[in-house]
């Protein structure tokens, strides 16, 4: 370039970069993407230190495929990467059992629990299911015992020496057990028989004490609080005594109180109740209610960059169905409550999931096409005919 060309372009060059500069950077808005349009893949759950997911088909095939860290997609795209199981429960089957292939933190990784079925897909013919990794990505599953057991769900605490599993019985009586060890069963006393799904403790760190524990509302004089059972103890607690029926509970060890146990449940389909002991009691220290004609479903905590967070589904006044992902934070000086994705295509948006992408959190979940009434009002289809597959959001974290 000519000196004279250059001595001209240098103004140029300097104002461009002072506009740059200057210029604001891209403001977050609610946003999607399509991570997989396989039909068929619900309820699939993710395994962090592994990086894949496991999920069941219509067949009853129980698949593991893996999830490009980088990116956040599934590798390979339909999610079919190894059959684990080719006994395992099937879309319909889980009308009965209300849960999939669960991952269980242990010291020696992750692995999977499941309803595997001896034979034809009934419940006396269910089984606790436990599928380890092995070399090379194959899998190697069988039966915990021939006790006609269903629906686990698994530790959730990292580097568990000591996991446990929770399941039920053809008669919905709730169980727990340590895992790898059927003779040590004990019957989960005070809960109601049901398909209520076990929350057990999530924590990061397996030296916090009361970790080997499951959260679950009973009823108590016409009102659902919550309760704790503590596994090394076999013995029950009492941990709410407040107004409004308590729905979901979910305990974990947060980041931003030295990784001290708290928990929120789910008050009367509306607000978010977080709770800490203080002085030895459970109070409430955090709450975030819904938007007016607004439910919530499906709320899950998580931690990141040393704060937490907890995840949902919402549906919006006058439907019925689930048809947006929020999320909220725990902190009072600082609170956050607010939509991921878009409002429009009007869609079910259901089952919500976080993996933690190099990028960041992302926050799963599948996009289903509403079914439309004979007057002209939308229900929900949660069939995969009425699937676009799976879709995740950055939640601008």
């Amino acid at each position: 370039m000519p000196s004279s060309v250059l001595t001209r372009a240098l103004p140029f060059a300097a104002a461009l970069a002072a506009l740059s500069a200057n210029a604001p950077a891209q403001s977050w808005m609610p946003n999607e993407a399509q991570v997989s349009a396989e039909a068929e893949l619900i309820d699939y759950e993710f395994s962090q230190s592994r990086a894949q997911i496991a999920w069941n088909d219509t067949l009853g095939n129980l698949w593991v495929a893996n999830v490009d860290r980088a990116t956040g997609k599934f590798v390979p795209a339909d999610g079919r990467g190894v059959v684990v199981d080719p006994d395992s429960m099937s879309f319909q089957d889980a009308q009965k059992t209300k849960n999939g292939p669960e991952w269980v933190q242990t010291a020696a990784g992750d692995i999977l629990v499941h309803t595997k079925y001896a034979g034809r897909h009934t419940d006396g013919n269910s089984r606790i299911g436990v599928a380890v990794p092995g070399p090379n990505g194959s899998w190697t599953s069988s039966i915990l015992s021939d006790a006609v057991r269903k629906a686990p769900y698994g530790s959730n605490v990292v580097g568990d020496t000591a996991a446990r599993i929770s399941y039920v019985d053809n008669r919905e009586v709730h169980y727990w057990t340590q895992l790898g060890d059927p003779s040590t069963e004990r019957r989960i006393e005070d809960f109601p028989d049901s398909n209520y799904p076990v929350r057990h403790v999530a924590c990061a760190r397996p030296d916090i004490p009361g970790t080997h524990a499951v959260v679950y509302p009973v009823t108590v004089n016409g009102v659902d609080q919550v309760f704790y059972r503590d596994f090394d103890g076999n013995r029950s607690q009492q941990l709410t005594f407040d107004a409004g029926v308590k729905y979901e509970v979910w305990m974990w060890c947060a980041p931003e109180y030295g990784y001290e146990p708290v928990f929120f449940t789910l008050v009367d389909q509306t607000e978010l109740r977080v709770y800490r002991k203080i002085a030895g009691s459970w109070t409430p220290v955090f709450s975030q209610t819904a938007p007016k004609g607004n439910q919530i479903f499906s709320p899950e905590p998580f931690t990141w960059n040393g704060k937490s967070y907890i995840f949902m589904a919402q549906s919006v006044k006058p439907n019925k169905f689930r048809s947006e992902i929020w999320i909220a934070n725990i902190d009072a000086t600082a609170p956050l409550f607010k939509r991921i994705t878009p409002t429009e295509p009007l869609r079910t948006r259901t089952d919500p999931e976080v993996f933690i992408t190099d990028a960041g959190p992302r926050i799963y979940y599948n996009k289903l096409i509403p079914d439309v009434s004979d007057s002209g009002r939308y229900k929900p289809c949660r069939k995969p005919s009425c699937s676009e597959g799976v879709w995740n959001a950055d939640p601008g974290l």
